[in-house]
C-alpha cells in the first residue's frame, strides 16, 4: 500500500477500547499521529503508542454531551492545529424492548452514534478542505440489515450513519476529503463479549461464509486502506467488513 501517512494527525473516538484500541494501533503503526478521545480515559493507550515510538495525545469527551464535543473539538483544535483522517468509532448500543426506550435513552443513543460523528465533521471539515485532504471513516453497523428484536435505536442510528456518509461524501467530494463508512459484523472484543451471550456469537458465526468470530483486528485493515492516499477515488460507500454475514 502506497500511502503518506506519517505526520498525518488521526483522531478516533471510543478509543479505550474493543475496536477504537485496534484501530489507534494500526493507525500508528502507519505512521500516524494519534488523538484519542472516549468517556473513559485514553492515557494507558496514548503509553503504549509513545512506548513503540509513535506519537499520541489523549482528551476526554463525552459524546453523548453536544455541548461537551464542541468544546473537544475547539479544545482539540487549539492543542493539535487541525485533523486529517477522523474515525468516528464511538458507540452506544443498550438493548431494550421499543416499549422500554425512554426519550432520554432514544436521544442519548442518537447523540453519541449521529450526532457526535456530524458535528466533529462539521468541526474538522475546513481545515481538510484547506489542505485539499481528508478522510473520514465512519462506523455503520451490520445490523441494520437484519437487526434483532431490542435493538431498535441502535439500528436506526447506524442507518443514520449510512445517510450521513452518503450526504457528506456528497458535500465534500470536490474538497479532497472522502467519507466511507466500515460495517463491521458482530465482534468479539471485551465490551462485547461482557454484554452479548455467548450463543448469539455463534449464531452470528454459523451464518458466515467464514465461520469463525470476528475480531477488532479483522478490521484494521479496511481501516488502514480508507486512511491511505489508495483510496483517493472511494467515497460514500459503506464497506461490510463481516465474513459475508450481511446480517446480525
Amino acid at each position: 500500500m502506497t500511502t503518506n501517512s506519517h505526520k498525518r494527525i488521526a483522531l478516533v473516538t471510543g478509543a479505550a477500547g474493543g475496536l477504537g484500541h485496534a484501530f489507534a494501533l494500526r493507525l500508528a503503526a502507519s505512521g500516524h499521529q494519534l488523538v484519542l478521545t472516549d468517556r473513559e480515559p485514553c492515557s494507558a493507550l496514548a503509553e503504549e503508542i509513545r512506548a513503540n515510538g509513535g506519537q499520541a495525545h489523549a482528551l476526554d469527551c463525552d459524546l453523548s454531551d453536544t455541548a461537551d464535543v464542541q468544546r473537544f473539538a475547539a479544545r482539540m483544535l487549539d492543542k493539535i492545529g487541525h485533523i486529517d483522517v477522523l474515525v468516528n468509532n464511538a458507540a452506544f448500543m443498550p438493548h431494550a424492548a421499543m416499549g422500554d426506550i425512554s426519550a432520554a435513552l432514544w436521544r442519548q443513543v442518537m447523540c453519541v452514534n449521529i450526532d457526535a460523528p456530524f458535528l466533529l465533521a462539521q468541526a474538522f471539515a475546513p481545515g481538510m478542505a484547506q489542505r485539499r485532504w481528508g478522510r473520514i471513516i465512519n462506523l455503520a453497523s451490520s445490523t441494520v440489515w437484519g437487526p434483532p428484536p431490542g435493538m431498535a435505536a441502535y439500528a436506526a442510528s447506524k442507518m443514520g450513519v449510512i445517510g450521513l456518509t452518503r450526504a457528506l461524501a456528497s458535500e465534500l467530494g470536490g474538497q479532497g476529503i472522502t467519507v466511507n463508512a466500515i460495517s463491521p459484523g458482530l465482534t468479539r472484543h471485551p465490551g462485547s463479549a461482557a454484554n452479548i451471550p455467548p450463543e448469539a456469537f455463534e449464531g452470528v458465526r454459523m451464518r458466515q461464509f467464514i465461520p469463525r468470530t470476528e475480531q477488532p483486528e479483522d478490521l484494521t485493515g479496511a481501516l488502514a486502506f480508507l486512511a491511505s492516499d489508495d483510496s483517493a477515488f472511494i467515497t460514500g460507500q459503506v464497506l461490510n467488513v463481516d465474513g459475508g454475514g450481511f446480517g446480525f
